[in-house]
């Protein structure tokens, strides 16, 4: 199927656009987050978000699978998580979980958050190399670098943003969790806003989990573990996104560990023969 465009008989095929169709999701997504936001509907406001990291996931997967990519790809995923993983989670922060009384320090939090999700946007988008046949579209996210400073291939440069709106959901997650009574001080939501801000723009390392490989023998372990997330996203959801949330920014300061002991083993001189 081809998609006919302009005066002259220039045709598109349909599984070119494909990836850049599940970006425009992910970014109607953030909008709908927004909409939620504005009318007061928390719970429908952040799994918009979440329905956008989904998405998010699968254009770049999409872009793989089919072995299309363009620049235009490459910039339009950069709007859409600006959208859905910087403006929307700022606007759930401001509207909802640093309310009513909203410093100015809390307010520039925000600011932080979302002007940090910006830049890091901007910067792996203009580094990002000219676009091959088999390269994804994803180059937002921090997965396509330079080459002279890119790390390994099972990290990331920095935490990702949809990571990082993860991250500053946690405390909106143990909202709508309703496990206990206890809530976040504000001030603790505005110091996560300002720290995973300046995680998105930093050089540490962060695990790239799906670039990770599994030892033969800890397959079915892992499947069970796999197994038992599923269930607990189905009778328990907001309360084990949270816990997956927490994890992974648990993980940041033990994957620079291991990434500075794996570089100084590698420093090391090799035994002479």
């Amino acid at each position: 199927m081809f998609i006919r465009i302009g005066p002259k008989t220039t045709e598109i095929p349909v599984a070119v656009l494909v990836p850049n169709f599940i970006t425009t999701l992910s970014m109607c997504s953030g909008l709908a987050s927004i909409h939620f936001s504005l009318m007061g509907k928390w719970e429908h406001a952040v799994a918009a978000i979440a329905m956008a990291m989904v998405f998010d996931a699968l254009d770049g997967r999409a872009a793989r699978l089919l072995h299309v990519s363009s620049k235009f790809g490459a910039v339009l995923d950069s709007l859409s998580d600006f959208v859905s993983f910087g403006v929307a989670p700022a606007i759930i922060l401001h509207q909802w979980l640093l309310k009513p009384v909203m410093t100015p320090i809390e307010l520039g939090a925000v600011s932080v958050f979302a002007l940090c999700a910006g830049l890091r946007l901007a910067r792996f988008t203009a580094a990002a190399p000219a676009p091959k046949p088999a390269a994804a579209t994803a180059v937002a996210s921090g997965t396509v670098q330079p080459a002279a400073s890119s790390p390994p291939s099972n990290y990331f440069t920095g935490m990702p943003t949809p990571a990082g709106a993860a991250t500053v959901m946690i405390p909106a997650m143990h909202e709508l969790a309703g496990w206990t009574s206890w809530k976040f001080p504000q001030w603790s939501i505005a110091a996560l806003a300002f720290a995973t801000g300046l995680l998105m723009v930093s050089t540490l390392p962060t695990f790239a989990f799906k670039k990770l490989s599994i030892r033969r023998p800890l397959v079915i372990p892992v499947m069970i573990v796999l197994g038992f997330v599923a269930v607990s996203l189905v009778t328990h959801l907001w309360l084990t996104l949270m816990i997956m949330a927490s994890v992974n920014l648990a993980l940041v300061p033990w994957s620079w560990f291991i990434r500075r002991k794996a570089r100084a083993a590698s420093a090391r001189p090799a035994p002479a023969a």
